[in-house]
Parts: structure tokens; sequence; C-alpha cells
């Protein structure tokens, strides 16, 4: 693999392309990293790579010249271009994963206020490495650099590479040294007990616990919700379960022989079909419970405030339906539900209009009455 990094500052790379890893890589011939000074590329008398934005503004913006002439002159047939700005992508460990099985990259550092937008023509992708801002694009550079170079095949070893974090979208589990004990803290017994089976297992088991105790955004998308259950003092897991959704109080049994509910190890992960189940049996539950006050209501006296209360709290369990269950349902049903709770809302305020008519009428006639 080749990797081309156009750059203003050079000499940032120095440090990173003589330590480590990538040093080891670079001499084993497993990628070749080439630093290109853009200013190389300027057709200026003094290499000037950049000028005062058109409109007016702070700062100074990258020209397209020496860009342009930089790409033409480095790309081949099989190269990705790729440029380091912070409307880019956000980079994680999948897509270095693609980018790692391009034969060529090259990666355009920006730097001042930006580059001109016509020098995004040349990208076949545009990546940022996160929501905050750096002075320029060499330590985004670096960090995709390295983030690829370890997953070019003979840099490191597979075994390594298959056990870190953001494989599958979890953490990698807990690791642990010597000493067995260190101020009162035991490595599990589990790592010394020689079962790998088990082990293995422990592993696995740690991988989702720690990632949903540390990092839930990466399986939000895949799991519903979650409560982890642990014991502090031994650091051990006494239970991990599916208890609570979005206020859902769902305690399903550890029962691996139903379709809904799927138990690994000590883990329970509840299907969104099976919260879909619960959330209809909660809101018919509900519903039946307030169209039944309001049938009571339509055959009973006049009654403001029985209808003003009744009102507000089918406006609350409407607002709550769409705040809780909402997504959990499908289409035609949340129609049905939420067209029926509407119903019943537009007759309560018709009926509170009508009893206030009637008093307001009421008392003009006692007045006309009386005078």
């Amino acid at each position: 693999m080749k990797i081309d990094i156009l750059t203003l500052f050079p000499q940032m790379f120095n440090g990173f392309l003589n330590e480590s890893i990538i040093k080891r890589a670079l001499e084993n011939k497993k990628v070749e990293i080439l630093i290109r000074n853009i200013r190389d590329y300027s057709k200026d008398k003094h290499q000037k790579v950049d000028d005062t934005p058109y409109g007016g503004g702070a700062g100074m913006v990258l020209m397209c010249q020496p860009i342009f002439d930089a790409v033409k002159d480095l790309k081949q047939e099989n190269t990705k271009v790729v440029l380091l700005t912070p409307q880019g992508v956000t980079y994680n460990q999948k897509l270095a994963e693609t980018l790692s099985k391009d034969e060529h990259l090259i990666l355009i550092c920006g730097h001042y206020e930006g580059f001109d937008e016509r020098i995004s023509s040349l990208a076949d992708m545009e990546i940022s490495i996160g929501d905050y801002v750096l002075t320029g694009g060499e330590l985004p550079a670096m960090v995709i650099t390295d983030s690829i170079t370890r997953l070019v095949e003979g840099v490191i070893e597979k075994e390594s590479i298959a056990n870190e974090s953001f494989i599958e979208d979890l953490l990698d589990y807990p690791t642990y040294t010597k000493p067995r004990e260190y101020e009162g803290m035991k490595v599990p017994d589990v790592l010394l007990n020689g079962n790998h089976k088990e082990i293995e297992k422990w592993r696995q088991t740690e991988k989702m616990i720690k990632t949903l105790e540390k990092r839930p955004d990466l399986v939000k998308n895949k799991k519903t919700g979650y409560v982890l259950i642990r014991n502090h003092k031994t650091q051990e897991v006494s239970y991990f379960e599916y208890t609570k959704i979005n206020g859902l109080e769902i305690t399903p049994k550890n029962d691996p022989r139903r379709d809904d509910i799927i138990s690994i190890n000590k883990m329970i992960i509840i299907k969104k079909s099976f919260i879909e189940k619960i959330a209809k049996i909660r809101i018919n539950k509900k519903l039946g419970i307030i169209l039944n006050e309001f049938n009571n209501l339509l055959l009973s006296e006049d009654d403001d405030e029985g209808t003003a209360a009744l009102l507000g709290e089918a406006v609350k369990y409407r607002d709550y339906i769409i705040s809780t269950y909402i997504k959990y349902l499908g289409e035609e049903y949340r129609h049905q539900i939420l067209k029926q709770i509407q119903i019943v809302i537009k007759e309560l305020n018709r009926r509170l209009n009508l009893i206030a008519e009637l008093k307001e009428k009421t008392n003009e006639d006692y007045e006309h009455k009386t005078r």
C-alpha cells in the first residue's frame, strides 16, 4: 500500500514515521508513506499557496493551483483522493478497514481558513476525525495513516486485530498482567484457570458489558435499551438484562426458547418486536380506561371539573405515547391509536365549550330575570 500525504508542514511527520509500528511497517516495506510539501507544487516564485477569500472574511484560503497540480502529478489509475475536512464523513473503524484495502491513497491536509471549494472536486471522499477544530489536517492524516497501516496484512498479527475495540462495534475486553493482586484489586479467577473455552466466553461477555457501560452509542442502533447490573465490589456481573426501556418496565424471564428474547450467557437481549407487543398491551389498557371514563362522562350531568381533568389526562397520555412508545409501534397501529385519542380530546374540548356556553347563558338569564 502507498500513501501520499500533501501538507504544508512536512516536518510534523518526522516523529510519527520514525517510531513504533509505523516505522517497522516502513522498514519491512509493508507500506510506503511519502510526505509531499504542497509548496513544491506552487508556480509562484515565492511558493505562495494561499490567498484572501473572495467576499471578505478572516484568514487565508488554500489556492487551487498547487493542490490540483500535486494531485495530477501523484494520481494513478488505482488512487483514491481523500480531503481532510470538518465537513467530511466521521472517521471510524469500518472506514479504516475499507481504506486499508486501497492500493494508493492521497491525503490532502488543509490549513489556515480552509480550502478553495473547488479543490473538493478532486476528492473521492471527504473525511473528518471528529466534531472539533484543529489547526490543520496533519493530525487527522496521522490518525488515518496509523489506523490503516496497522490493518495492512503483515504489519501486526491477525489475532491482535480480531480482538481490538470497535471490531463488530464492540470495545475490547479487559486485559490484565502480573501481579495477580495489586492494592486489593485481583485478576478475575476465570483468567487463571487455563480453561480457554471459559476464558473466551468471559471475554465476549465483557466486551458487551464494557461497550454498554462506556460507549452505548456504538450499539444504540442494534439494541433498543438496557440496564446493566454489576457487583462493583468484585467487578463481576451478577446479572445483566434489558429491564427498563425508555420508561417501559420490562422484566423478561431468562428463557432462551422464546423467539422474542435472546439469552447469551448472563445477557438478555429483547427484540424490538417484543417491545412493540408490550407497548400495545399497555397502550390499549390505558386507552381503555380513558374511553371508559369518557363514556361515563357522556352519561352524567354536565361536569366541567371531571371533563377538564379527563382532558388533561388524555392530552398528557397522548404526549407520553409520542415521547415513549411511538418509535416501537408500526405505522398503522400508531395512526389508529393517535386518531382515537385525538377524537377523545376533540370531544372533551367540545364538551367543555358547551358547558361554558351553557353556564354563560344561564347566568345571563338569571341576570335578566333579576332586573
